[in-house]
């Protein structure tokens, strides 16, 4: 369990940070368009979060199965992340933070 809420929590905020790299949710969250630059980082960070999650499913056991978790994780984030800009974006921030815990307490958790 606490190995899908860490990939599921890490992918979560990477398919929140590929939202942020598009003007129409920008313009949701921050009642304004990004700079180029920043709508460059946040696609980065996307990225770089959704691929983190790939590899650390990878290295934790054994690979083809962990591939079909990861996609599963990733199935159930995009629709999280979806309903979440759909019905609540106005709690935005503490969504962020609240999988940023969720993520935090999984690593702690699965580490002991």
């Amino acid at each position: 369990m606490m190995f899908f809420l860490l990939i599921w929590a890490l992918s979560s905020l990477g398919f929140f940070a590929l939202a942020n790299s598009m003007s129409k949710h920008q313009k949701q969250f921050y009642s304004k368009e990004l700079s180029v630059a920043q709508t460059r980082l946040a696609t980065l960070v996307g990225w770089a979060l959704l691929i983190i999650a790939l590899l650390l499913c990878l290295s934790l056991g054994t690979p083809s199965n962990n591939i079909s978790y990861w996609f599963g994780a990733l199935t159930i984030a995009a629709l999280f992340v979806g309903l979440c800009i759909s019905y609540i974006a106005e709690y935005f921030w503490k969504i962020i933070g609240a999988l940023v815990v969720i993520f935090v307490l999984s690593a702690v958790l699965l580490k002991f």
